[in-house]
Parts: C-alpha cells; structure tokens; sequence
C-alpha cells in the first residue's frame, strides 16, 4: 500500500501497489502540496494509476496520461521547439488538454471540429502533424503503441507532388531578360538538362567540338558522363568560344569580370519585374520546360525526375 508523510514543507508519498503477483515499488517522491487532503487524493490517483497499468499492461498507460501530458513532454524535449510549433500545441491543449491518450482520435476529431473550421487544409495538415508528433514523442518515452488518428477526408489531403515548369514563352522571355555573359549558362541549363553547379564547373577542354559532345566530370552522385551537345548549347557555347579568344583549357562560364563564379547563387536572381516568371529555381525550371517536351536529356537517356514533373 502506499503510504504520505510530511517532510519539510510538502507531503511525499512511498510504498508498494500489489495485484495478483505482481508489485510495484513506489519510491518517494512529493505529492506537490502542503495540504492532507489534496496528498491524499494524489495517492489514491496514483495507487488507480498504477493499479490499472498492471492490469492492461503499458497500454494502460494511455487511459491515465492525456494530451496535455503528451504536449508538456514533447516541449521538454532536446533543443526545444519553434515559436510556431508551441502555440500550435497552445491552441491545441486549450481544446482537447484534458483527453486522454487513449481518445486521442475522439480529442483529433473534437478539435478539428472546434478549431480548424473555416482555415486552409495546409494549416490543418500542420496542426495534425504537431498533435501525431507530440504523442509519438509521449509514446517513444513511455514504451507504449500510439494510437492512430483518423484519415484525413479527401478535401484535406495534399497532393505532395510538386509540378514545376515554363512554358516556352516563359523560358525565352526568362534568357532574354539575363545579363549578356550570364545568357549562356542560362541556355545550357535549358536545353542541357544540367545542374547548376555541374554547369559551372564545365571546361573548354571538356567540349569535344567535334565529337559534338559535353564532359561532365563532376556529378552530384559522384560519377562521370557524357553528353550530346544540343545545336543551341553549341551555337551559345561557340560564340562564348570566340569572344574569349578560343582557350584549349579553363572554365568556360564566367563573370563579367572574366573569373569563375565561386558563389551559383550569383546569377540565380530573376527580374521577375522584367520577365513575369515568379520562380527562384532556374535549374529545375530548364529541366521542368524539357521534361514537358520530351521528358530525355540532349544524348537521350530519360531524366529521373521526368514522371514525377511532367504537367
């Protein structure tokens, strides 16, 4: 049984709770109060508490702890959390803080009722994903099996596939709206299919004018490949060629101070005044306005984001 006593100014509690062959050892801890009768009532929680987990095992444990607990719990955790994500988790214990655990679908559809009426299914979706991960978290640190939320009706899914890509108005108006020395590197990511840093790192040594083709010695997954060098790439790679007194070696695209670029950064700043284009990802937008086309690279092979962006 468990046992109070007052020691300095507040009441502890200690003991043992034993059901059928099992018992748990209690050990002394403060009740939190100075008064008898709020100790007492503690124990007796407590004592239910403990009763009831030997009983259904550490799935008991939802029936006692609620979404208040599971929220104070995933704010104490390692490096906090963000602004956003505690008053997310405000707005949702000032709804459903006093359900427990094991109603945590009842405490989900509750809130949505009462608080997500009226707001942007991404707003929701938000909401969701605090309230899952703060019982997780509750559900990791206790050792017992979440319990699972209820799916989201059609109207609140989010398509998470992205589409991204110009039009052929768009593209030209885009390269025409760039500096003179920065237009061919926009051409070769177009019609190329190249990333950025792949494009700026390109040589004169690596353009085989009479093979046709382009040397990609660095890669983001580490490997090395050859491409087909389109008749646009060719024609604005060629007039680079001439104006920079035709090199056998050193990097091809540079600033207009006649260095390589150190920063990619440098010329991704679109005038979206000039063109009307509100993108910040000039790379993709090239890969997206081919993929709509064709969906292969200028040597043929099929690009590995085509099926996930074609319109």
């Amino acid at each position: 049984m468990l046992t109070i006593r007052k020691r300095g100014k507040y009441f502890h509690v200690r003991g043992s709770v034993r059901v059928g062959r099992e018992t748990r050892i209690v050990k002394e801890h403060s009740c939190g109060t100075d008064r008898r009768d709020d100790a007492n009532d503690y124990k007796a929680k407590l004592e239910a508490d403990i009763r009831h987990e030997i009983l259904h095992g550490t799935g008991g444990r939802t029936h006692s702890l609620t979404i208040a607990d599971a929220g104070l719990r995933y704010m104490g955790r390692p490096g906090g959390l963000r602004t956003y994500d505690l008053w997310r988790l405000e707005q949702i214990n000032a709804v459903v803080g006093d359900h427990t655990i094991a109603r945590a679908a009842e405490a989900w559809t509750e809130f949505r009722r009462v608080r997500c009426g009226g707001i942007a299914p991404t707003t929701v979706q938000r909401f969701r994903s605090t309230f899952r991960a703060a019982i997780n978290y509750l559900a990791d640190a206790e050792g017992f099996e979440p319990p699972r939320l209820p799916k989201r009706p059609k109207g609140e899914r989010i398509d998470k596939k992205r589409i991204r890509f110009l039009s052929e108005v768009q593209a030209d108006r885009l390269i025409n709206s760039y500096a003179e020395h920065v237009q061919p590197i926009a051409v070769t990511l177009r019609w190329q299919g190249l990333r950025i840093g792949e494009a700026l790192r390109v040589e004169w040594d690596q353009v085989n004018w009479k093979a046709n083709s382009i040397f990609i010695a660095k890669s983001k997954n580490g490997e090395a490949r050859t491409l087909a060098m389109h008749k646009k790439v060719r024609a604005a790679l060629h007039r680079l060629f001439v104006a920079q007194g035709s090199p056998g070696e050193g990097i091809v695209f540079l600033t207009q101070l006649g260095v390589p670029y150190h920063d990619p950064r440098l010329y991704k700043k679109i005038s979206t005044f000039m063109t009307g284009v509100t993108t910040g990802h000039a790379s993709a937008s090239w890969r997206g306005s081919i993929s709509k086309r064709s969906g292969k690279r200028a040597d043929g092979s099929r690009c590995a984001w085509w099926s996930a962006t074609r319109p």
